[in-house]
């Protein structure tokens, strides 16, 4: 469950960053004026090495920062000559060539607006002003166990079962399509702002030993959560959580914004066989 609303990557070759070997080589971190390379005359700039650095990471070895950018150097003028030769092919014209790139497109597309997000989101006084609250308020964080199913009935029927004594970690296991469920469900603890809010309010609203007693409806699924202990979590230093607050505070804004944009639009969903797929 946590963690799995994550976005979804930009292709490697489109990443964003740059490692230390970069900064060993002494490039200008994505400097678009800075030419790297010429091809038949046209300039590849430094920007566009800087993505292909951050996509091997450590993938070459541990090469000297002069041979790592060189390498990678090669590749990118390598890249760059077998794209131009599938351009002179057509290859572009052929339409799963075509769905490719769109995807492509779209991936960079969401990545930057949801990086925009959450950047946007997690300025230092709106991080300071959530460490003063936390910090004065307490951080109450429950450790919890869920199963996750995709029909109101299906989730209804296990709570039947749980009333009726079964063991929630063994239903779990046998029922939940989440990740969790080969572990019996067990989330570990967790803050409020961790979960989708559908999931948070309904397990923060438990006592410890209880599980709910209708269904939690979220855009996963279905989920039937049992609580299992509860604490409070002692606040480190601001220069200590600030990176931990900024995934955060990131993670619920992009969260929100997926949830407006999915409010506003008119959506659709089809099975396998192509047809409609009806809301449980």
């Amino acid at each position: 469950m946590r963690g799995a609303i994550l976005l979804a990557a930009t292709a490697a070759w489109l990443a964003t960053g740059g490692p230390l070997s970069a900064q060993d080589a002494k490039p200008s971190p994505g400097d678009d004026t800075v030419v790297i390379a010429r091809i038949d005359g046209d300039a590849l700039t430094m920007d566009r090495l800087q993505r292909a650095l951050t996509a091997y990471g450590n993938d070459l070895g541990k090469l000297s920062p002069t041979a790592y950018y060189t390498t990678v150097l090669d590749r990118v003028i390598d890249q760059e000559l077998a794209a131009r030769a599938a351009l002179a092919d057509e290859l572009d014209e052929i339409p799963e060539i075509q769905a490719r790139l769109a995807e492509a497109r779209a991936n960079v597309l969401a990545s930057a607006y949801l990086g925009k997000i959450g950047a946007d989101s997690s300025s230092e006084v709106i991080l300071r002003r959530r460490y003063e609250e936390l910090a004065r308020d307490g951080v109450r964080e429950i450790s919890a166990r869920h199963i996750l199913v995709g029909t109101e009935a299906k989730a209804l029927s296990l709570i039947g079962l749980l009333e009726s004594g079964a063991d929630f970690a063994e239903l779990a296991k046998e029922h939940s399509t989440g990740p969790s469920g080969k572990n019996g469900g067990e989330l570990g603890y967790f803050g409020r702002k961790q979960m989708v809010k559908p999931f948070a309010d309904a397990a923060f609203a438990l006592d410890e030993g209880d599980f709910t007693k209708k269904p939690v409806k979220t855009k996963f699924g279905y989920h039937v959560i049992k609580v299992e202990g509860e604490r409070k979590a002692t606040m480190p230093p601001f220069y200590e959580a600030q990176a931990k607050l900024t995934q955060q505070v990131q993670t619920e804004a992009m969260l929100s914004a997926l949830e407006d944009l999915r409010a506003k639009a008119t959506i659709e969903k089809f099975g396998p066989d192509g047809k409609p797929l009806v809301a449980e």
